[in-house]
């Protein structure tokens, strides 16, 4: 082939190629929709093909270099030509063992080599760095989570003193100990304190209020103590200065714990401290009976301490209050008296603890040491002296030190020249109690109460001489316990009365008298308590609660007048206390039993409009219908009454069922029979789950009322027969009687009522209710007119019944009688004795017409006047 064709042969090629590549772009194209791609165009010319030429214009290289192939550094081009096959070598022929894939040696050098190089810049000096300090850090975090951290456990009491003892023996370890040795802990973290600790240092801790630092340092302090005998009252000390912050840190039960270590502790102070805060522990578990003890052990031990008069006036009137609120709050829960007590009644307590914190070591050794003297005199048997105070009577000084309770009263008892009574059943294990205990200038009362108090018992004088002891623990007879622990708490509240009358809590005094007399049913006396609250101590929080309280007893005893005083007293003295808001609903239902129905209306109207709450709002609803009904405004009673049935409709309440009773009563008054038969059919559902038996029999009358007026005479009778006659009382059987002798007359069935009335009132106990048979007797006369027999009967009621509203309807009934009969000077008579009685405005109008007809009868015709223009006199 020449060189001419091979050229032309090329250019076909090309140019058939390229129209080839064309036609399957276009079809590509149409296959995907891409109809906006352009046609194909036609076969293009030769001319347009660019020949071969021009394409391959470049020099074929026939033997590239090394260079010209790969990119690299001389070192890999030198590998490369160290690496390239020897051309005079022979050719190794194919071996038919070996695949034909098989990579030749040449090649495995060079894929080695760039391996090799590879490798050699996998990891940078950075790198290396970074990844060391992860690994690094990586170490570090696992010791911080899983190696413990050493801590510090305080030394047991049978432990040794520590190894490093101060440089100077004869100096105190609490002035010179600034190192102390690290101790593995159990419980605590250690603490590192910032400064050389010292007495002075816990001071200023605790005086900051950083118990925790505080706790840390007196702990240190009392490792590093010497456990020579001579520094058992200091240890005793340090124990009850971390008792105090435990207790300070809320950490109540390990505060407990720590107290009772130093209950025993030799210094008189330190054990009055104790047993004081074990008082206050045992009043936060609401174990009354035993704070009340330990208050007792308290006062029992503070004369002793005379470091300090101060100090122990205020801690002997804190046990005092302590004993009197622990021993309140126990009938109180007995009695369930204690429910409805305000948050603020019972004040807060000193820590006395002062005195430790204002004092160096020299005078805290002193403090410790007091009464210590005091008390050993007494370590073989108790010492009595009896003096007189110049005022007729004998006051004692006397000291126990471990002696039981019953030697101790026993020789009192023989000193004092009276007789003692153990009442304990068959518990005489209580009399072995040891008891210590220093008084001095203390009253036989006095004594009696604080030694018989330290060991959980109650001791008291009667008129006789007699010292009695009680357990208050065991007790068979509940009122008389409670008696007995009422008087002695009345006691107790009198006595600090008299003796701290400049304390700031005698206002909770008073209201714990108050709430004492309540049990005992001294109402009087709790009035008058709760007065003196709340006019003498205007600026105390138990101000508002007094009044509260008061107006609640006074309800209690029907002094409604003395109860909305006492709330009018309290809104308007306290008008922005939570108490006077809450008081507002009791406010409007007090006026309204007190009969001041415009007042009660007003304050309900009030209260629903305050919206205080969902609950009190309902309720206002609920009492404005029935002041409303009681004032006869029915319309208003509805609108109130149907207010409350709408909010109140949900959840069903006895004061539902009675809004349906009062709506009932108001559709009657306004002849809505139909209305008023629903609604008391509505209250009847209420029985006997909501509606108690008095509220049962009130509707049976209203609702019999109803279906007389309906003449559904036949559903009257069935009502009154399904009423369960056995459990009604018999008042209740008697109105039930007479409703049935009134639908039987309504009936025209007035012989079958007379039948039914029968001889019942021969047999009645009542006077009352025997008149109330006779009038009903009555009316079955009149309705026979046999008015001779009803004359005599209605006669005979007059005897029987006394004055009131009954009463004046006999009266009027058998005026009206006797104006029958033609006896017209007996219905004057009648008429005016009944109109000076004051009877209701319409009795009193009925009986001026029958006045007026009696005179016109006797042909007066000017009195008869006059009767009926008012002027009967």
């Amino acid at each position: 082939m020449t060189d001419e064709n091979q050229k032309n042969d090329l250019g076909d090629l090309s140019r058939n190629w390229h129209e080839r590549l064309i036609q399957l772009r276009f079809a590509m194209a149409k296959n995907y929709g891409a109809n906006s791609l352009p046609q194909p165009p036609q076969s293009a010319s030769v001319m347009d093909i660019p020949p071969d030429n021009e394409l391959f214009t470049v020099p074929v290289i026939e033997e590239p270099s090394a260079e010209q192939l790969f990119a690299g550094d001389e070192s890999f081009y030198k590998n490369l030509e160290t690496a390239r096959p020897n051309p005079a070598a022979p050719v190794n022929p194919v071996n038919p063992a070996i695949p034909v894939n098989t990579v030749p040696p040449q090649a495995n050098v060079i894929e080695q080599m760039l391996i090799s190089q590879h490798r050699q810049r996998f990891f940078s000096p950075i790198q290396i760095v970074l990844a060391a300090a992860i690994l690094l850090i990586a170490a570090m975090l696992l010791y911080v989570f899983f190696i413990p951290s050493s801590v510090s456990v305080p030394k047991n009491d049978a432990q040794t003193a520590s190894n490093i003892q101060p440089a100077n023996p004869q100096q105190s370890a609490i002035e010179t100990a600034s190192v102390v040795p690290q101790k593995q802990m159990q419980s605590q973290p250690q603490v590192v304190l910032a400064q050389p600790f010292s007495l002075k240092v816990a001071q200023t801790l605790y005086l900051n209020e950083d118990y925790k630092g505080a706790l840390e340092a007196y702990g240190k302090l009392y490792d590093n103590l010497s456990t020579s005998a001579k520094e058992d009252l200091m240890r005793d000390y340090l124990q009850l200065q971390m008792a105090l912050c435990m207790e300070r840190a809320a950490d109540y039960n390990q505060a407990s714990l720590a107290f009772r270590k130093v209950l025993n502790s030799g210094s008189p102070a330190v054990r009055a401290v104790a047993f004081y805060h074990c008082g206050l522990l045992e009043m936060q578990k609401k174990q009354f009976l035993n704070a009340r003890t330990k208050a007792y052990q308290a006062l029992a031990l503070i004369d002793a301490v005379d470091f300090d008069k101060e100090w122990t006036r205020s801690l002997k009137r804190d046990c005092s209050f302590l004993a009197a609120q622990s021993l309140t709050r126990e009938v109180l829960s007995l009695c369930d008296g204690d429910k409805d007590l305000p948050e603020n009644v019972w004040p807060q307590f000193g820590a006395a603890d002062d005195i430790f914190l204002n004092i160096d070591e020299t005078q805290l050794r002193v403090f410790l040491n007091s009464g210590i003297q005091h008390l050993n005199v007494a370590v073989l048997t108790p010492q009595i002296k009896k003096f007189d105070n110049h005022n007729g009577t004998d006051v004692y000084n006397i000291t126990c030190s471990g002696a039981s309770i019953e030697e101790l009263l026993s020789r009192f008892a023989a000193n004092a020249g009276m007789d003692s009574q153990w009442h304990l059943g068959n518990n005489d294990a209580v009399r072995k109690r040891l008891v210590s205990l220093h008084l001095l200038s203390a009253a036989a009362h006095q004594f009696s109460a604080i030694a018989a108090g330290s060991a959980g018992l109650v001791a008291q004088i009667d008129s006789n001489s007699v010292l009695n002891i009680y357990n208050p623990v065991g007790y068979s007879n509940t009122s008389q316990y409670l008696s007995m622990l009422s008087e002695e708490a009345v006691t107790i509240w009198q006595e600090f009365m008299l003796r701290f009358p400049e304390d700031p809590r005698l206002a909770g005094a008073h209201f714990a008298l108050a709430l004492l007399y309540v049990p005992q049913e001294h109402y009087t006396q709790a009035i008058a308590e709760y007065k003196l609250v709340a006019n003498g101590f205007t600026v105390s929080k138990l101000a508002p609660y007094a009044l509260l309280n008061s107006s609640r007893m006074k309800n209690k005893l029907q002094d409604f007048v003395g109860a909305y005083e006492d709330l009018k007293q309290l809104v308007e003295q306290f008008p922005d206390s939570q108490t006077a808001a809450d008081a507002y609903l009791s406010y409007a239902e007090t006026a309204g039993k007190a009969n001041l129905l415009e007042e009660s209306i007003k304050l309900y109207n009030k209260v629903y409009t305050l919206c205080l709450s969902p609950e009190t709002q309902i309720a206002a609803a609920l009492g404005a219908g029935k002041i409303s009904y009681q004032l006869k405004d029915y319309k208003t009673a509805e609108k109130w009454l149907i207010q409350y049935t709408n909010l109140a409709a949900s959840k069903p309440t006895q004061d539902l069922y009675l809004s349906y009773l009062y709506l009932g009563k108001t559709y009657l008054a306004m002849n809505n029979t139909d209305a008023a038969c629903k609604a008391f059919q509505y209250a009847l559902l209420g029985v006997p789950l909501y509606l108690p038996k008095s509220e049962y029999i009130n509707i049976i009358p209203s609702l019999v009322e109803v279906y007389i007026r309906q003449e559904s005479f036949v559903q009257a009778l069935e009502l009154l027969e399904a009423v369960n006659s056995p459990a009604l009382s018999l008042r209740e059987s008697v109105e039930v009687l007479i409703l049935k002798s009134t639908v039987l007359r309504a009936m025209g069935l007035v012989d079958k009522a007379l039948i039914v009335l029968g001889d019942r009132a021969e047999y009645m106990p009542d006077s009352q209710l025997k008149a109330q048979i006779y009038y009903q007797v009555s009316e079955c006369y009149i309705e026979k007119g046999e008015l001779g027999i009803a004359h005599k009967m209605l006669s005979d009621i007059l005897v029987l019944t006394q004055p009131g509203p009954f009463m004046h309807k006999a009266a009027l009934r058998l005026a009206e009688v006797c104006l029958k009969l033609d006896k017209s000077f007996q219905t004057v008579s009648l008429c005016r004795q009944l109109l000076d009685l004051q009877p209701s405005s319409d009795v009193k109008q009925k009986a001026l017409e029958y006045l007026a007809a009696a005179y016109n009868q006797n042909e007066n015709y000017d009195k008869a006047a006059l009767a009926l223009l008012g002027q009967w006199k």
